[in-house]
């Protein structure tokens, strides 16, 4: 019998109302994107031929009532119930969560982490990146700074690395992940500030980040000064 060798991801996905808190829109305007990018990358994933099972990791009450297409099995992230995702060891706690899920699921099946917040990423250079990577074992790919991380990769369940945060390129590689960097920048653009949202809108954002960015151009009231900026 043929093994399937498609992948499994893991999406961990920040309560929107807490997400982005370094990119200065307003305050209306960061759950509005976090929900525009969420979306947008679970679009990528179901138009990727890689992609087996989609376990998404998250405390968002609106998510899975959102127009989502592609199938997910959702995990809750205790540590968010709990109010403690702001502390360091939130994203990490929900990718365990995440890698126990896949792990019970699919033992020996590849697994990927997909951040949340990559609103240019399509289902082709989903699957580009995935070939890139899955010649290691273990192996990720650093975000457009070269300091953090975007996608961290494990040939199963037990040889994903897992060490988001501060720094994440360097502890990843010394944890023995291979950094993948000849990888498209739609797959290393994590949006974190206006400049990197100027960005993506020059490469090419997803249908629902394009809305959105749509809505929040439309000329605001007196009152709604909060919501004016520019990423252009």
């Amino acid at each position: 019998m043929k093994v399937d060798r498609r992948i499994t991801v893991i999406v961990p996905v920040k309560p929107w109302h807490l997400s982005k808190s370094r990119l200065e829109v307003g305050a209306a305007a960061r759950p509005l994107l976090a929900r525009a990018f969420t979306l947008d990358v679970l679009e990528a994933v179901g138009a990727s031929s890689q992609v087996a099972e989609v376990i998404v990791v998250t405390a968002e009450p609106g998510l899975s009532a959102a127009h989502v297409r592609v199938e997910s099995q959702f995990v809750a992230d205790r540590l968010v119930a709990d109010r403690l995702l702001v502390s360091p060891g939130g994203l990490n706690s929900a990718i365990f969560a995440g890698r126990r899920s896949a792990a019970a699921r699919r033992p020996d099946s590849p697994i990927l982490v997909l951040p949340a917040d990559l609103p240019t990423l399509t289902g082709s250079v989903l699957d580009e990146t995935v070939d890139l990577m899955s010649v290691y074992d273990s192996a990720f790919v650093p975000d457009a700074t070269g300091e953090g991380t975007t996608m961290s990769w494990g040939a199963s369940p037990e040889h994903l690395k897992v060490a988001y945060g501060p720094r994440s390129a360097m502890r990843h590689s010394a944890q023995g992940a291979r950094a993948v960097v000849g990888v498209d920048l739609r797959a290393r653009l994590d949006v974190d500030t206006v400049l990197d949202l100027a960005l993506a809108r020059r490469l090419g954002v997803g249908v629902r980040t394009a809305e959105a960015l749509n809505e929040l151009a439309r000329p605001a009231s007196p009152a709604d000064d909060d919501r004016q900026w520019s990423a252009s």
